[in-house]
Formats: structure tokens, sequence, C-alpha cells
């Protein structure tokens, strides 16, 4: 159980960044022969980077423009989360988000129990049935703070005190600029942004501060849909050395009311 609350403490943050790709066309002019392709290797030169400025910019464009990411001020999610390695599948969750930056998570894992994240824009907690009820500080409150930003596109610069452009990466069939992050707590962290669409298709953490210790994390974003002109990912994959833990996002409603009591500390 000690280990479940482990693997907890990673899935409670589970705030699903506004963000999108789009599948890469078919090469229609087949393979290149073996000849001409280490010709071409070993006669082009290394393409130019772009600016960070320019990736954040066509990062803004690509999830739907600045006006329409504006219009929406709210948003209610609901879903469901599987970690097969513990047999769960299929758990419940509610998300809320108001902007700025407030974000409540609500995860009703079968045979264990209620697992809350709750940030009311300056002050976070956690509670559930192994830990109870924490109140989050330093390096793992900055870190939620970072991550449930609700217009995320808009304050990279604002969150990293320092962003590189690191080179270039494959993820999966995803040409990538690779931008390196390091905020002002806590250890560096990786985006990376499709060459061709500007989204972004993943967020690696070098260490997810968690109770119990800190550890490698990759989110992986997917099934992307519209929704009120913005694109967000239905599907995000959170995969850490040991586990894979999946939240599926079935249901999402924009601009509802939120009463600021859904941001309160939880009672357990």
């Amino acid at each position: 159980m000690k280990r479940i609350a482990l693997i907890l403490a990673f899935a409670m943050s589970a705030a699903l960044t506004s963000a999108a790709q789009d599948k890469p066309k078919a090469d229609g002019a087949g393979k290149t022969e073996p000849a001409k392709a280490e010709a071409a290797k070993t006669d082009a030169k290394p393409a130019a980077l772009p600016a960070l400025e320019d990736i954040l910019d066509k990062h803004v464009k690509a999830v739907g423009g600045k006006e329409a990411l504006e219009k929406i001020t709210s948003r209610s999610m609901k879903g469901s989360f599987d970690l097969e390695t513990f047999g769960v599948t299929g758990a419940p969750v509610e998300i809320f988000a108001k902007a700025p930056n407030k974000n409540s998570l609500k995860i009703d894992i079968p045979s264990f129990g209620v697992v809350n994240r709750v940030f009311d824009g300056a002050n976070g907690w956690s509670s559930d049935p192994m830990l109870g009820l924490r109140e989050l500080s330093g390096v793992e409150l900055a870190q939620i703070k970072r991550e449930v930003e609700f217009y995320p596109e808009f304050n990279y610069k604002k969150n990293y005190a320092n962003m590189v452009v690191k080179g270039t990466e494959k993820v999966g069939s995803y040409e990538t600029y690779v931008i390196e992050a390091s905020p002002a707590e806590g250890a560096s962290e990786k985006f990376y942004f499709d060459v061709n669409t500007g989204l972004l298709v993943r967020h690696d953490f070098a260490e997810f501060e968690t109770p119990q210790g800190k550890g490698p994390m990759q989110i992986y974003l997917e099934d992307y849909k519209v929704v009120d002109g913005v694109k967000i990912p239905h599907t995000q994959k959170r995969v850490t050395p040991e586990i894979t833990m999946v939240t599926k996002i079935t249901e999402i409603k924009t601009n509802v009311e939120i009463d600021d009591a859904k941001f309160n500390k939880p009672s357990n």
C-alpha cells in the first residue's frame, strides 16, 4: 500500500495542458536509396535552430491562438484513471480549473479510496487514505503551481528562470525541438515541441518531487480534440521507471460557473 501511495503522489499532478499535434503526412516520394541518403547526410549542413521566442509564439498559435485561449476562463473535466500495474482501470476522475491557476483534482480508486489534490492560487494540499491530508510546500508546491497554470502557453518565461533550445529529438514519429527549462525551485525540465506543427508533445521532469522522494517522469499528450476553439489532449500518459499512469478525459465543459469553495482545503 505504501508503494501505491508513492505512485499516487506522481499521479496527483494531473492538470492537462492545452496542447495538440497533428499526425505527419506520409512521404509520397517513397524510400531514399541508401547511397543517396548517406551522401545527403554527409553534404548537408545542420539546420539552424529557431529562436526560443519563435518556438513559443508558434506554439500559442498552434493551440488555437491568444484570442481563442483567453475566451476560456474555466474548465470542468471528467474521465478515468488507469494504473494497470495494480489492477486499477476506469477509476473516476474529476477536475475543475479556473484562471489564472486554481485547480482541483479528485480520483476515486476502488479498494483504496479518494485521492484529492487542490491548489487555490497560492496554497496547495493533497489527501489520500495512506498519507492523509498534507499541505504542500517547497519544491512540491512550486511544481504543482507551475503545472496548474490555466494559460501555460503564455507563462513559460514567467515560470522558468532560464530556457534554452537544446536541439532536435525524435518523440515517436515526430521530430521535435527540445527546450531545457530551469525553474527557480526544483530540477530542470524539458519540453518537446513538434517541428512541423509547433505543438507540445512531451514534457519531462528530471526529478519529480513526492513525499517519499523524487524521480524522473515523462508526460505524453495524446488524442487531441478541439474544444471551443482550443486543442486539448484527451489522453495523458505519465511514465516513471516503474509504471505508466493513464488519464483519459471523456467530457470537457468550458466557461462553467465554478464555486471557489471547490478550491478550499480538503476536509480529510
